[in-house]
């Protein structure tokens, strides 16, 4: 792994308990120190923009916030793929702003796609802007730290009616109609601490700001979490609307086929019922993806899993391949967030296994039609001036 992966993993692993001796507990006080002035900062931020000495921007088109209160793993991606297509559905022109994380492009605006033709390569957008784009025809995307600027561009240049702010809870600087925080009900507000000492980008009470709450995974997760979730929804938030979804398994697709084309030949999930498998993956939740193989049928005979955001390696995917060879595995499954990682060497060589990419959808259930009004009131700008 490269150094700053390494270095990832060590903190994950740290603050989550899994390192003892005196030199974890130094740095872990040195961590709570850290997360303590962190805190101060996005309490002094925050009420800035509460105060109204700092202005928010407000476009001229409905904006969307779809984010989280931490960080990794909430299935944030394919909910914003979900969103974004319901929209677009509706018949408004939906632009998706992204910040382009790890982005080999930089500059103010990146315009990864305008809805019919995608510019930039996943290394150039960053592989959560890409697979927005390659998912998504019809919708634009663009990257951008500074989304006031990348929203402005939305609206001149694409002529936006509804932006989907991506992983914009905490990007204050720009006015929004509707909040959405998305919770995972499988990892349930990380450690409780602030970062850098654990998992949350803003102290629980800040769930205040939002008008809806999205549960996600709750297939997987237990009554429990559940239960957690939603007292704490009731102590901190009991206006929003709290809708839940799931992430239901489609098919699969081989990696040659989903590279080449939008919508590529695809194989039933009832083909790999009961044939081993060895799944591989670089996201912020792996369990869940390992868990949704199991529930479809897949015998998983290993798993192999890398930093979230990870990219590959022609070496890493040969010894990936290799393990899969050994474990006399039927194939290998990944992410569609992973396969836009994979060297195309790789992916156009001669290879001893099929390497399948299970797509996933995100069904809103519990809330559903509820959370269906409500964007389609803020879209059509019932009750707006």
């Amino acid at each position: 792994m490269r150094l700053r992966e390494t270095i990832q993993v060590y903190l994950y692993q740290l603050v989550h308990g899994g390192k003892r001796g005196v030199t974890a507990t130094i740095l872990l006080w040195l961590l709570r120190f850290m997360s303590f002035v962190y805190g101060l900062g996005v309490v002094f931020k925050l009420g800035l923009y509460r105060s109204g000495i700092l202005k928010q921007h407000k476009l001229d088109c409905r904006v969307i916030s779809l984010g989280n209160i931490t960080v990794g793993g909430t299935g944030k991606t394919p909910t914003a793929l979900r969103l974004a297509a319901i929209i677009r559905d509706m018949g408004y022109r939906v632009v998706i702003l992204n910040r382009g994380y790890r982005a080999g492009w930089h500059g103010q605006v990146g315009l990864v796609s305008d809805g019919r033709k995608i510019f930039m390569s996943v290394n150039e957008a960053g592989d959560e802007a890409y697979l927005l784009a390659k998912n998504l025809p019809g919708v634009a995307v663009v990257i951008g730290k500074n989304r006031t600027v990348t929203g402005e561009y939305a609206v001149q240049n694409l002529r936006a009616e509804v932006i989907i702010l991506d992983d914009g809870y905490q990007h204050w600087q720009l006015a929004r109609d509707l909040d959405i925080v998305l919770i995972d009900t499988l990892n349930v507000f990380g450690n409780n601490f602030l970062l850098p000492r654990g998992t949350l980008r803003e102290p629980l009470a800040n769930l205040d700001r939002a008008d809806a709450i999205l549960l996600t995974k709750v297939d997987q997760s237990t009554d429990v979490a559940r239960d957690v979730i939603r007292e704490t929804l009731a102590k901190y938030n009991d206006r929003a609307l709290v809708v839940e979804s799931i992430h239901s398994p489609r098919h699969y697709v081989e990696i040659e086929k989903w590279y080449k084309s939008i919508r590529p030949e695809t194989v039933e999930l009832e083909a790999v019922r009961g044939k081993g498998v060895v799944a591989f993956s670089a996201i912020g939740n792996p369990s869940s993806f390992e868990q949704t193989l199991h529930d479809v049928g897949a015998k998983l005979v290993d798993s192999v899993r890398f930093p979230d955001h990870h990219d590959y390696t022609m070496a890493e995917m040969q010894s990936v391949m290799q393990t899969a060879v050994d474990k006399g595995a039927y194939a290998l499954v990944t992410t569609d967030k992973d396969a836009v990682k994979i060297p195309s060497e790789f992916i156009h060589s001669e290879r001893q296994l099929p390497v399948y990419v299970l797509s996933i959808e995100v069904l809103f259930v519990e809330g559903s039609q509820d959370l269906m009004d409500l964007i389609n009131r803020i879209a059509n700008r019932e009750g707006h001036g």
